[in-house]
């Protein structure tokens, strides 16, 4: 996709349990990469849409008890209304779009509830898949310190089982995604801040460049 300039639009995903530090690092790659003079479109699943409101909601454990399975196509149905809205425009325009959390992330936390991972994945097919997919390893038990520091509410998947279980899936499926050839890169989240960051844009202005050569 390219604008009338020839600068075409590219997707870039962070993925990676709760506290991982993908929200953090959302906002320090958006600083940086405007500041390279590019235009950067930020966003994050759950949307602040309709359906990702009503998502919102559930995760605060507002309607409960609540169907595993209708959660799991809120998910994708606040998908396919966020990439109509917001994603695929925003490519139309020339910009870099970066989403904390897209797909992976229903094939890890809404198999973890006991959906069918089939199920999942038949929902969620049709869908765009990312120019760059950035998956953040970290271990559990450092991401459980991180969201202590919050002092923010726990949502229903913030449990340290549920966090485990989370954490299998999204590292399965993350390397099924590699192995299938899918455009996914893998940083060590456990690091400093500053580590981190430095990994991102080692990996994210070549691919960059890459796609704009």
């Amino acid at each position: 996709m390219t604008t009338s300039t020839g600068k075409r639009g590219f997707f870039l995903v962070f993925e990676g349990i709760d506290g991982a530090g993908t929200t953090s690092q959302q906002a320090w790659l958006i600083a940086r990469l405007s500041d390279l003079g590019l235009s950067v479109y930020k966003t994050a699943e759950p949307t602040a849409n309709p359906v990702g409101k009503l998502i919102r909601q559930v995760l605060r454990g507002e309607h409960a008890p609540f169907s595993p399975h209708a959660l799991a196509l809120l998910f994708a149905s606040d998908r396919a209304d966020h990439l109509a809205r917001e994603i695929e425009p925003a490519l139309a325009q020339g910009q870099v779009v970066v989403c904390d959390r897209y797909v992976l992330s229903s094939l890890a936390y809404q198999t973890a509830a006991g959906v069918p991972l089939d199920l999942v994945a038949q929902a969620n097919a049709t869908f765009r898949t990312p120019d760059l997919t950035i998956y953040f390893d970290v271990p559990v038990e450092v991401a459980a310190q991180r969201r202590a520091k919050r002092g923010q509410a726990q949502e229903i998947f913030e449990v340290d089982d549920v966090q485990r279980e989370v954490a299998r899936l999204y590292r399965e499926q993350a390397q099924a995604w590699k192995q299938a050839g899918k455009p996914i890169q893998f940083v060590d989240a456990a690091r400093s801040f500053e580590e981190v960051s430095a990994q991102l844009e080692a990996l994210i202005l070549p691919a960059l460049r890459g796609a704009w050569a």
